[in-house]
């Protein structure tokens, strides 16, 4: 057992006392679309609830040149923050109050982004507008002003920006920064923005409130990279503004450093971390993908930090502090690194979470809100995998009697599998969770048990769930019977074996992760992958994940990998593939292939809900049985299932 003496001590931060030494850094939500609405205020007040000692609020625009997922260059925020405050405040977590500018990644509608030079963005190849002195001093005054509203709010203290690659580093970089007046050129030149932000925010702020930056090496090749960060992170402490360094890693070049998904381990930005955190005795912010307690336990032992970062997780379940410090730590549903729901959820509109559907939605989809059944049903659940696994949960919260019927002699479904591919091991930690959530709240696991519409007759169930999955597409692919054909799903269950020869096709026609895990799997058998899709570019649907570039990344590295996009699969024959394009009529271009793994299109399986139906008994059907798709949807479908009944 790990002890938690560490974790759970509180710690000041200029004379402000924290209760523990879990951080919620900041994140964008836009669960207000640019304010602090009731759902970001009911979101932080889930959090406050379940323990954690500080949260940064929502990274905050500070000028109309550069709006965020929350703008605080108005004072209609004070009273936001009032609300906020009182939200929160009773339950101790104290809130700081992050200051950005994202600088040439976003400008305001119709306008260049603003940005130390003119250049052009390589990230959307936006042209920036180059800051003239007037600007220069005008966004200095604009950190400050945000800095006093938060004050004034009530908040706890300030943090300043100046990591990620975003305006402050646009600043720092030589690469961005080109200016020939005092704001470029030499080191201190390029330091002056940075340090007049922090001179500004001091002064407005007063000495008694914690000020704070988040600094953060790229990564990067021409990046502000570990050794220009010493130099910068020395001449902040020199300057004797700030109460503590907040340490991130990564840039909007490189995201998926920033936001890890579950290829990376618990800790992965400490080597880039620790030699920063190393130059100061000021306490110490550091994350990287923790999820627990017991995690974050173990970095303040090895004195690398002081407070450590625990967002996802957080996202994942807001209770961890108070489930963990009750004895309850197994109750604590796992974040898995997916992104779908939290970093995808946030690139298409609102941030979500693939695991917790309440993320977000507190106000209404908390589990706190659900109502006991005032007559518990008879439910029947019929699969066993994460859609089927949440509904029953759901139902059972509620008091229903409830029984899951399995196929197999396992729960999980086709997470399962998942589980198996090259880093991606971790997806199968939430069916785990929802396995022994079940148990634990007495639903009676039948497995082994293949349910036809007789068995659905005979159980006299009050209510029906059917979570059947999804089957294999029909494919009209000349030769895609042949025995050398394999769907991905089935070579990553098994493994690549001897004899499978040296070339392989992956054909990837969904742009999800099976086809990446089959591809990592046949290169690292030493066989030569070619990757085929139909799709403009790799895995479009792991994009917003922050997980197609970093497999790809891998990919190309074994030296084992090429890449054909806009391609079709026209024919299959015993020891090559004929694969055209989809910009119409093309020579059908021969590729050596001794195995050909597909990833199509599933259909659901629905066969069983129409037999009930049939029988005219109601039933509703749930994740990929419904629609075949991404795990957030079956999560969702299946919660939503289990509410409805």
């Amino acid at each position: 057992m790990v002890l938690l003496d560490r974790v759970l001590s509180p710690i000041a931060i200029n004379g402000v006392v924290i209760k523990n030494r879990v951080v919620r850094t900041a994140h964008g939500t836009n669960l207000g679309g640019g304010a602090l609405s009731d759902d970001l205020i009911a979101y932080h007040e889930a959090r406050a609830r379940g323990g954690v000692g500080l949260s940064m609020l929502e990274a905050s625009g500070i000028h109309p040149s550069g709006p965020m997922t929350l703008n605080a260059w108005d004072d209609s925020i004070i009273p936001r923050y009032e609300l906020l405050m009182r939200a929160v405040r009773p339950h101790g977590m104290r809130v700081f109050s992050q200051l950005n500018h994202l600088g040439s990644d976003l400008g305001a509608p119709g306008e260049k982004p603003w940005s130390a030079s003119e250049l052009v963005n390589p990230n959307n190849n936006a042209q920036t507008h180059a800051m003239t002195l007037g600007e220069i001093a005008a966004m200095v005054e604009a950190f400050a002003a945000a800095a006093r509203r938060a004050v004034a709010g009530g908040l706890d203290g300030v943090e300043v920006h100046c990591a990620h690659g975003y305006l402050i580093q646009q600043f720092l970089s030589p690469h961005t920064n080109r200016r020939e007046d005092a704001y470029g050129g030499s080191f201190e030149n390029r330091m002056r923005f940075y340090l007049e932000v922090l001179r500004a925010v001091r002064n407005a702020i007063g000495p008694r409130v914690p000020l704070g930056t988040r600094v953060g090496p790229h990564n990067r090749p021409g990046g502000l990279n570990v050794e220009e960060h010493r130099a910068i992170v020395e001449r902040v402490l020199r300057e004797g503004v700030v109460d503590y360094l907040n340490v991130s890693h990564g840039s909007s070049e490189n995201p998926h450093k920033i936001i890890g998904a579950m290829h990376e381990p618990s800790g992965y930005e400490l080597a880039h971390a620790a030699p920063l955190t190393a130059l100061t005795t000021l306490p110490r912010i550091v994350t990287g993908r923790f999820r627990t307690l017991a995690e974050a336990e173990r970095v303040l032992e090895d004195g690398v930090a002081d407070l450590v970062g625990m967002t996802r997780a957080h996202i994942a379940d807001a209770e961890i502090v108070r489930k963990t410090v009750s004895g309850r730590a197994s109750e604590v549903r796992p974040c898995i690194g997916c992104n779908q729901g939290c970093v995808g959820g946030l690139a298409t509109g609102r941030l979500g979470c693939t695991v917790n559907v309440a993320a977000g939605r507190e106000l209404t989809l908390s589990e706190d809100l659900l109502e006991r059944a005032a007559q518990p049903k008879r439910v029947l659940v019929i699969g066993g995998g994460p859609a089927g696994l949440e509904a029953a949960r759901i139902a059972a919260l509620r008091g229903h009697r409830v029984v899951l019927a399995e196929a197999s002699d396992a729960l999980g479904g086709t997470l399962r599998i998942a589980r198996r591919a090259p880093h991606h091991e971790s997806i199968g930690d939430i069916a785990d969770w929802l396995a022994r959530e079940i148990a634990r709240l007495g639903v009676d696991v039948k497995l082994g048990v293949r349910v036809d519409a007789a068995y659905v007759r005979g159980f006299a169930a009050d209510a029906v769930i059917v979570a059947t999955g999804a089957l294999p597409a029909l494919t009209d692919i000349p030769g895609a019977q042949l025995p050398h054909v394999v769907a991905a799903k089935d070579l990553v269950a098994s493994g690549p074996v001897e004899g499978m020869g040296a070339h392989a096709l992956v054909y990837d026609e969904v742009g999800a992760y099976e086809a990446i895990g089959a591809a990592e799997l046949l290169a690292a058998h030493g066989l030569n992958v070619t990757f085929a899709t139909p799709h403009s570019r790799f895995a479009p649907l792991m994009e917003s994940a922050l997980v197609a570039r970093p497999a790809r990344e891998r990919l190309e590295a074994s030296g084992r990998f090429t890449l054909r996009t806009r391609a079709t699969l026209r024919a299959i024959e015993r020891e090559r593939c004929l694969l055209g394009t989809t910009r119409g009529a093309s020579p059908q271009e021969p590729v050596s292939a001794s195995v050909v793994v597909t990833s199509l299109a599933k259909r659901p399986n629905r066969a069983l809900a129409g037999e009930i139906e049939a029988l005219g008994i109601s039933a509703v059907v749930v994740g990929d049985a419904c629609e075949a798709g991404l795990l957030p949807g079956a999560i969702a479908q299946g919660h939503r299932a289990g509410r409805e009944i």
